[in-house]
């Protein structure tokens, strides 16, 4: 069984990938290298600096739901699991198991760890809706009111499964559910021990009851997310047709709403290609512009995701050191 879904999860990413060759092909590989070439490296590093901003939205959020963490090893870990969604995304969720372990090795009981990890993740989906929601207001008066009811219905439909996932979080039946399908991972990692100990539904349902540390992690991923339009919107001033602030909202915030929907792709490969084409057309941005300013973004994923990488393998090490070196004893 596990077998035959990483062989779907595989042949989804293949397939993927071939979606975005085409759209490459489509838009004329020397036009999106030319635009690529007009952003620069110098424009990718100021991308990569916002998306450090964002990054560190995100820890804020994570901290407030996290008891007894700091900032930094919310920061390090929030860097890690991005790191590894990005890079890894293959298998589903393993950014966020990677997240949660790197937090309980920076000094964060396993438990919390795992616990503020999924409401962290369940806070920060209901953000992206509010955001999308956000980011189809300039899309829709930009097109005939026809087009934008379609428009409304299909975005709808994306983000309906993310209330029912954060309502879902709430519930002590699928917490339960949850905390098995953790443990089995944790098992298959080679982290059985702290799988046994998270009392996962416990842990989630007591951080809901802080409504205000709620709401205000909320509000820090809201932040995040809308720190990611100005990314976007940053990285199409190099090029002959710079974004306003509301297209660089509509075209970066559809665009990942379409990369949840399709949660099954890994890393969205194809998909936030086909919707940066897609919004873009709408919006009047050329197709091998739209390409390129997607191609931004992978490349922004790749240079931090290899660091993060590295970082959870150090990690990683340094705890499996420890625990098998045998304290010397002076004569």
């Amino acid at each position: 069984m596990l077998a035959t879904t990483r062989l779907s999860l595989a042949l989804c990413g293949v397939l993927g990938v071939g979606v975005a060759a085409a759209l490459a092909a489509y838009a004329g590989i020397g036009s999106v290298y030319g635009a690529l070439d007009d952003v620069g490296w110098l424009g990718l590093a100021w991308v990569c600096m916002l998306q450090l901003g964002s990054m560190a939205f995100c820890a804020a959020a994570w901290k407030v739901v996290a008891d007894r963490s700091s900032f930094l090893s919310c920061l390090t870990a929030r860097f890690i699991r991005d790191g590894v969604s990005n890079l890894a995304g293959i298998i589903p969720g393993i950014g966020e198991v990677a997240g949660a372990r790197a937090l309980s090795l920076l000094g964060v009981t396993a438990g919390i760890a795992a616990a503020s990890t999924v409401v962290d993740t369940a806070l920060e989906a209901l953000a992206q809706a509010i955001y999308t929601m956000a980011g189809l207001i300039p899309l829709v008066l930009l097109v005939d009111p026809d087009q934008a009811t379609r428009w409304i219905v299909a975005i709808a439909v994306a983000i309906a499964p993310i209330f029912a996932a954060f309502a879902v979080t709430r519930r002590r039946g699928a917490l339960l559910a949850a905390e098995r399908i953790i443990t089995r991972i944790a098992r298959a990692l080679g982290f059985s021990a702290e799988g046994e100990s998270l009392d996962l539904t416990h842990n989630v349902l007591g951080i809901y009851q802080k409504h205000r540390h709620v709401l205000l992690a909320l509000l820090f991923h809201l932040a995040g997310w809308f720190m990611s339009a100005v990314q976007l919107w940053a990285a199409a001033q190099a090029l002959d047709r710079p974004l306003s602030a509301g297209e660089a909202l509509a075209l970066q915030s559809l665009a990942y709403a379409a990369r949840g929907a399709f949660f099954f792709v890994p890393a969205g490969f194809g998909v936030q290609e086909g919707t940066f084409v897609l919004i873009g057309a709408v919006l009047g941005v050329d197709p091998a512009i739209a390409l390129a300013l997607s191609l931004v973004l992978r490349a922004r994923d790749i240079l931090l995701g290899l660091p993060a990488l590295m970082v959870w393998s150090t990690a990683e090490g340094r705890h499996r050191w420890l625990a098998v070196r045998v304290p010397t004893r002076k004569p």
